[in-house]
């Protein structure tokens, strides 16, 4: 038994209600995305996503160029009956979405991703990006931005604004990538679960 990713809009039902139910209730994706339900033994448990890379961080280095990284913009799954299906079970989804998205991402939008990254907003640990082999690199001021009607002062739709009094500062996680291959996506997934 395997985690199955399944490509999905961004507006399927079923990552809207994991938006709702999120700690950071996020109202959309601006940029670049793929969405996936996380199926296991053919039960949702959830929904990752993968995006644009993020333009400053804290301690990241660009490799290439921002469209060679994904930033893994969301990631939720919640536990049936009381428990996720298998241990380490949040692992075992990061290391088929890695797997999954550097092939998809260089299908859809034709860079070589060469890098990953996520954001962790505080008190969290991203133990389970700490597990899948994610390295904690640093940790943003907490500034928040969302668009709005109007000009902005660069290339995308709408007007930037900053909340920069409210601050949710965030841990700043990267990975390099993987071989994107089934066999080795298969034997990481594997080696993940097998652990004790």
């Amino acid at each position: 038994m395997n985690v199955v990713l399944l490509p999905i809009k961004r507006t399927d039902s079923g990552i809207l209600s994991n938006m709702v139910s999120h700690y950071s209730q996020p109202k959309g994706f601006v940029g670049r995305n793929i969405c996936y339900a996380v199926m296991f033994n053919n039960v949702r448990y959830g929904s990752i996503a993968g995006g644009s890379a993020t333009r400053f961080l804290p301690n990241r280095k660009v490799i290439g160029g921002l469209n060679n990284g994904i930033n893994n913009i969301f990631f939720h799954v919640e536990k049936m009956g009381g428990e996720y299906p298998a241990r380490w079970f949040t692992a075992m989804v990061l290391a088929a979405y890695r797997a999954t998205i550097e092939i998809d991402w260089m299908l859809k939008y034709g860079d070589a991703p060469l890098w990953h990254e996520t954001l962790v907003e505080i008190p969290r640990t991203g133990n389970c990006y700490i597990k899948d082999g994610w390295t904690l690199v640093g940790q943003t001021k907490g500034f928040t931005c969302k668009r709005t009607k109007g000009q902005g002062t660069d290339s995308w739709s709408g007007k930037r604004v900053w909340d920069t009094k409210n601050l949710r500062p965030k841990h700043v996680f990267i990975r390099q990538v993987s071989q994107p291959s089934t066999e080795t996506s298969s034997q990481e997934i594997n080696a993940i679960s097998n652990e004790e």
